[in-house]
């Protein structure tokens, strides 16, 4: 998953179910210290996620994804997001 300019390049998934793959402005989600956003060049990261909402901004709709609990990394631009739903 190469990024384009100014664009994260992510993915939402859980063992059975693809939920977004594609190109996204931000995504929001929430983890034991509160929400937070994940812009373009943000700084590479893993975190526990919180059961809630997890939302990707494409710049034309907010996709949202409901999870249980899920696992975000970011690095170099790419967000992957296992989902337990």
């Amino acid at each position: 998953m190469a990024a384009t300019p100014q664009m994260l390049q992510v993915k939402i998934f859980s063992p059975y179910q693809l939920f977004y793959e594609g190109s996204a402005v931000s995504v929001s989600a929430k983890n034991k210290t509160g929400p937070f956003d994940v812009l373009f060049n943000h700084g590479n990261f893993f975190s526990l996620l919180l059961p809630g909402r997890i939302e990707v901004n494409t710049g034309f709709e907010k996709v949202p994804v409901e999870v249980d609990s899920g696992l975000i990394r970011v690095n170099d631009n790419q967000v992957v997001v296992f989902a337990n739903v």
